[in-house]
C-alpha cells in the first residue's frame, strides 16, 4: 500500500545508500552547504560523520575528512524505484561497536568552515565570542606619517630656495598629502565626518600650485608655494588628529551603549504557560511578538509588561530599581532585578529609544542635527565661497601675479575646509545625547532634540509633576451645622467612589480610613476636572466639586468664602459639598512637593526657560505651590479638556513651549506642545513624544531640556571658536595683510582652541558636583 501524502522522487540515504522518501526521512542534515537525508538519526548518519552510535547529540560532530562525505556505495547507482518506498524504513546495518576506530585528523587544506554544527543555527544561539587580534589603526599612523612629511616640507625651508631644495620639499609634501588621501580611502567615516573631496582639495590644489611654481616662476615664489603645500599637509592631518581625540570617548561610549543592547532574548509561549520558559534565545525579535526576561538578563528589546510586576534597573547605568506593572513600559537595556518579565514589543533594532538617534546611522543626531549639518556645510560648501571671494580680493587689490592670486585663493579655501570645522558642533551634540542617555532621557529624534534646544517655555502639568498627585484629607467642616463632618465626608465619597482621579481617591480613602460608610448615591454624572453632580440615598440633588461646579448649579457659596479663600492660601484643594441648594460641607486636600521638583525649576532657570504652572486648582491654591517653588507664571483653573488649547495660545504669542507630564494624564497638553517630555514613558507604543523618560522623576523632565539648551550652546560656542580665527586669518590673507601661509595656521589655532573648549567642560563635569553620587530615592540633583 502507498503511504498517504505527498511524494517526492527518491534520494539515497547518505549514510547507507539506501533510496528514501525525502518527505519522510529519518533525520535531514546540512553539511557543506548541502542537504543530506538519512534512514536513521544515529545509526547512518553517525556512519556518514565517523562517529559512534548512541553519542550525545548536542556534541559537535568529530572533524572528518570530506571522503567520508561520499555516498558508499560501489558501481553504478541503480535507477530509482518508487516501488522501494512501500517497505518499512529499517537500518541497513547493525549499528557500529563502541571501540571502533574513530577516523584520522582531516587533512591540512581540508575546509570545514561550512559545515553547520548540530543543534545550533544562526538565530537560536548566542553567537561565539572569537578573540582576534585588535587590528592596528592604520589611520592614526598615515596621520602621523603626514604630519612629519609636512613638518619637514616647512622645515626645509631653513636650507634656501635653490631649486633641488623646493623639489625636496614638494616631495615630502606630496607624500603627506598621499598619506592624507590614504587614510580617507582606508578609514571608514563616521556619518558626522564631511565628504573627504573638500577637505583634501586644498592639500592637492596646494600641492599643483607649487609644482607649477616651481617650473615656471621665480626661485622665491616657488618655495613660499611649497611652504604653503606643507603647512595645509599638516594642518590638516594635526586637525584630523585633534578631532579624533576629541570624540575618543563619546565613540567609546557609544560601542559600549551598542555592545550593551546587543543581546538576545527569548520568545514567550504562546499560551502563557512556563513550559520550555523558551531555552533559546534569538536576536529577530519583532514588534509585537511575546518576550520573556529572566531575573538578572538585560531585556533586549523595549517592551510593555503584560502583566504582574517586577523590579528591574530601569535603563543602562542606573543604579536604583523600580518597580513596573502591567501596561508600564521598558527600555532596552534595563536590568531585570526580581521576578520575571514577559511582556509586548514595541521596538526592536535601530527604533530603540536608547539607539534611535545614539546608533542607528540613519538617524544619528550628531549627524543630523541642525547645528551638525550647518558646520559641515561650513567646511564643504561655504569653503568654496571663502575660494572666490579670497581670489577676487587678492585680483581686485592689484599688484599681485596669478601665483599669489592662486595661492590666496588656496589658503581661504583651507582656513575653512578642515575636518575640525566640520565636526565640532557633532562632539558637543553627542556628548549632549550621551550626557541624556545617563539619566533615561531618549529623545525621538534629531529634530525633537533642536526643539527642546530651543524651548523657552516649560509647562508643568502640576498633578503628578510638581506635585506627588497622592493628595490627603486635611481639613474637613461642616459650615451651617446641618450636617455633622462624617456626615458629609460619607455623601462624598458616595459621590466619588467610581471615579479614578487623585482628588476622589483620597476622599475615598479618607473614608475607609475613618471607617465612614459611603452614601449610597445615584445618578452619578461626572463633570471632568469640576466634581460630580448625583442624588442622594434619601433622594436631595447633591453637588460634589469645586466652586465653578457649584456656581454653575445656581448654588451660592457667599457664606464660606472666607474660609474657602484661607484654604487655598495654604496650597490645598478645596471640595465643596452641596445637598439641595445649600452649601453643607468643605474638604481640603492637601498635595505634597515630590522629591527634587524644586531642583527641576532651578534646572529650567539656569536653562533661562520660564516655568509655568498649569492646574485646575483654583488661582489662590496655584499661587501657594508656584510660591513655594519660585514660579511667577500659572495658569490656573485650566480643564483638562482646555490644557491643549491653553498651550496652544501660548505659542501663539510666539513661544516655544514644552509641556512635562504623563502621558495617560496629561495627553492633550502633550500633543499640543512644540515638544512633549513624557514622564516614565520611554519605550512606550509609537506616539508623538518629542522626549520620553524611562524614569518618573521630574528633574530628569527639566534636565531633558536643560541639556539640549547646554548641548546646543557649547556646539555654538565651539564652533564659533574654530571659525572667527579661520575667518580673520582668510580675510587677512585676501587683502594682503598677511602672507598666504597664515590662513591655515590660524584655522588650526581655531580648531585647537576648540579642541580645549572640548577638554575644559570634560574637567568642569568631572569636578561637578554629581561626580560620585549614587541615587536613593532617585537620581541627585546636579
Amino acid at each position: 500500500m502507498r503511504a498517504l501524502g505527498p511524494v517526492a522522487d527518491p534520494v539515497p540515504c547518505s549514510g547507507c545508500g539506501k533510496l528514501l522518501d525525502p518527505l519522510r526521512a529519518g533525520h535531514v542534515g546540512i553539511f557543506d552547504s548541502k542537504f543530506h537525508f538519512f534512514c536513521d538519526r544515529h545509526a547512518c548518519r553517525a556512519c556518514f560523520l565517523g562517529e559512534p552510535p548512541g553519542e550525545a547529540e548536542n556534541t559537535r560532530p568529530a572533524r572528518v575528512p570530506l571522503s567520508l562525505f561520499a555516498p558508499r556505495r560501489s558501481g553504478a547507482e541503480p535507477e530509482p524505484s518508487r516501488g522501494n518506498h512501500d517497505a518499512p524504513i529499517i537500518p541497513f546495518h547493525a549499528p557500529a561497536s563502541s571501540d571502533a576506530a574513530l577516523p584520522e585528523p582531516p587533512a591540512p587544506f581540508d575546509d570545514r568552515t561550512l559545515v553547520e554544527p548540530i543543534a545550533h543555527t544562526i538565530l537560536t544561539e548566542e553567537p561565539s565570542r572569537i578573540d582576534v587580534p585588535e587590528p592596528r589603526d592604520i589611520g592614526a599612523l598615515l596621520l602621523v606619517i603626514a604630519t612629519i612629511a609636512g613638518t619637514l616640507a616647512v622645515a626645509l625651508g631653513l636650507a634656501g630656495d635653490a631649486t633641488l631644495v623646493i623639489g625636496a620639499r614638494i616631495v615630502l609634501a606630496s607624500v603627506g598629502a598621499g598619506m592624507l588621501v590614504g587614510r580617507a580611502a582606508t578609514t571608514p567615516r563616521e556619518p558626522s565626518d564631511p565628504h573627504p573631496a573638500p577637505i583634501l582639495a586644498p592639500s592637492i590644489l596646494s600641492l599643483v600650485l607649487a609644482i607649477g611654481a616651481a617650473l615656471r616662476a621665480a626661485p622665491s615664489l616657488g618655495a613660499e608655494a611649497a611652504s604653503l603645500a606643507g603647512i595645509i599637509v599638516t594642518a590638516t592631518a594635526v586637525g584630523a588628529w585633534l578631532l579624533e581625540g576629541a570624540r575618543h570617548a563619546s565613540l567609546a561610549e557609544r560601542a559600549f551603549v551598542a555592545q550593551s543592547l546587543a543581546v538576545p532574548g527569548r520568545r514567550a509561549p504562546d499560551d502563557g504557560s512556563p513550559g520550555e520558559i523558551a531555552k533559546n534565545k534569538v536576536f529577530d525579535l519583532c514588534p509585537g511578538e511575546q518576550v520573556l526576561v529572566e531575573p538578572g538578563e538585560v531585556v533586549p528589546v523595549d517592551l510593555v509588561v503584560g502583566s504582574g510586576e517586577v523590579f528591574v534597573l530601569p535603563w543602562l547605568g542606573a543604579t536604583t530599581p523600580m518597580r513596573r506593572r502591567a501596561g508600564e513600559p521598558v527600555v532596552a537595556g534595563a536590568k531585570v532585578v526580581r521576578g520575571r518579565l514577559r511582556g509586548t514589543c514595541t521596538f526592536a533594532g535601530n527604533d530603540r529609544a536608547f539607539a534611535r538617534v545614539l546608533i542607528d546611522p540613519r538617524r544619528r543626531a550628531d549627524a543630523l542635527a541642525p547645528i551638525a549639518r550647518a558646520s559641515r556645510a561650513l567646511a564643504e560648501r561655504w569653503s568654496l565661497a571663502a575660494l572666490v571671494t579670497g581670489a577676487l580680493s587678492a585680483f581686485i587689490a592689484g599688484g599681485r601675479t596669478y601665483v599669489e592670486i592662486a595661492m590666496t585663493a588656496v589658503a581661504s579655501h583651507a582656513a575653512l575646509a578642515t575636518t575640525l570645522i566640520a565636526g565640532v558642533a557633532g562632539v558637543h551634540v553627542a556628548r549632549g545625547i550621551l550626557h541624556a542617555q545617563r539619566r533615561g532621557i531618549a529623545y525621538k529624534s534629531e529634530g525633537a532634540w533642536d526643539r527642546a534646544a530651543r524651548v523657552n517655555v516649560a509647562v508643568f502639568c502640576a498633578r503628578g509633576t510638581l506635585l506627588l498627585g497622592e493628595p490627603e484629607l486635611a481639613e474637613l467642616e461642616a459650615p451651617g451645622g446641618k450636617l455633622e463632618p462624617l456626615d458629609v465626608l460619607s455623601l462624598a465619597a458616595g459621590a466619588e467612589r467610581g471615579e479614578e482621579h487623585p482628588i476622589a481617591t483620597a476622599i475615598v480613602r479618607a473614608a475607609v480610613t475613618r471607617s465612614v460608610r459611603p452614601d449610597g448615591v445615584r445618578n452619578a454624572h461626572h463633570v471632568p476636572g469640576l466634581g460630580v453632580t448625583a442624588v442622594t440615598s434619601s433622594g436631595e440633588d447633591l453637588c460634589v466639586g469645586s466652586r465653578a461646579l457649584l456656581l454653575a448649579n445656581r448654588i451660592s457659596i457667599a457664606a464660606a468664602e472666607q474660609r474657602i479663600a484661607e484654604l487655598e492660601a495654604l496650597g490645598r484643594t478645596v471640595v465643596l459639598v452641596a445637598v439641595g441648594a445649600r452649601l453643607v460641607g468643605i474638604l481640603g486636600l492637601q498635595d505634597g512637593l515630590r522629591p527634587g521638583a524644586r531642583a527641576a525649576v532651578q534646572h529650567l532657570l539656569d536653562a533661562q526657560i520660564e516655568p509655568v504652572i498649569m492646574s485646575g486648582d483654583a488661582r489662590e491654591t496655584c499661587e501657594a505651590i508656584g510660591h513655594s517653588l519660585d514660579v511667577d507664571h500659572i495658569r490656573p483653573e485650566v480643564l483638562p479638556t482646555e490644557r491643549g488649547a491653553e498651550v496652544r495660545r501660548l505659542i501663539d504669542a510666539g513661544m516655544s513651549v514644552a509641556v512635562l507630564g504623563h502621558p495617560s494624564v496629561d495627553e492633550g497638553a502633550l500633543g499640543a506642545a512644540d515638544v512633549a517630555v513624557a514622564l516614565g514613558a520611554a519605550g512606550s507604543s509609537p506616539g508623538d513624544l518629542s522626549v520620553a523618560l524611562a524614569s518618573d522623576d521630574v528633574r530628569d523632565a527639566a534636565l531633558a531640556l536643560a541639556i539640549a539648551h547646554r548641548a546646543r550652546l557649547e556646539a555654538r560656542v565651539g564652533l564659533a571658536i574654530a571659525v572667527l580665527p579661520a575667518l580673520v586669518g582668510a580675510i587677512a590673507v585676501a587683502f594682503g595683510v598677511l602672507p598666504p601661509a597664515y590662513a591655515p595656521l590660524a584655522s588650526l589655532l581655531g580648531g585647537a582652541m576648540a579642541v580645549l573648549h572640548v577638554r575644559a567642560l570634560d574637567r568642569v563635569r568631572e569636578s561637578g558636583p554629581t561626580r560620585g553620587h549614587t541615587w536613593e530615592n532617585g537620581p541627585s540633583d546636579p
